[in-house]
């Protein structure tokens, strides 16, 4: 090859920005936790709702909300290739992290064997989800969608 041809190379290579490390794995991971999420949201209030739980009935809803948008999300960055929805992902892991650690107030007035089942089951969904949120907030992904789309 020429060195004009290693030049051309280089410059076609340096446009399309290199797929970030983990990127379909990490696209896996966060379809699983949001349908974990929606199953045990979901069962876990329609009991509150029996048991007239109102305010940790508010703070399960507002989790199943947020795990539906989040997979909506994921979708949009997954298939669409959007900005956007990668935008939107972001917010929403974020919000999940502090609906989950806010959740906590919801604890006062339950027995001793509710909190520790509680404690046990936010402490795995926080070690899931801050990773994942930190992971797509990196700016390498807004980059390698911009360079897919052409931005």
């Amino acid at each position: 090859m020429r060195s004009w041809d290693y030049k051309l190379l280089a410059m076609s290579s340096s446009l399309n920005q290199a797929k970030p490390r983990g990127l379909n794995v990490l696209t896996r991971i966060v379809y699983v936790h949001q349908a974990f999420s929606l199953a045990v949201l979901g069962s876990g209030l329609s009991s509150l709702l029996a048991k007239g739980s109102a305010l940790h009935a508010l703070s399960t809803g507002a989790g199943l909300v947020i795990a539906v948008a989040t997979a909506v999300a994921m979708f949009g960055v997954a298939k669409q290739k959007s900005l956007l929805a990668l935008s939107w992902l972001r917010v929403l892991l974020w919000a999940a992290v502090v609906r989950g650690a806010l959740s906590v107030l919801t604890l006062f007035g339950t027995s001793d064997a509710a909190i520790a089942g509680f404690v046990r089951s936010m402490i795995l969904n926080e070690g899931i989800l801050i990773p994942l949120a930190i992971y797509w907030s990196r700016a390498v992904h807004g980059r390698y969608l911009a360079s897919l789309r052409g931005d």
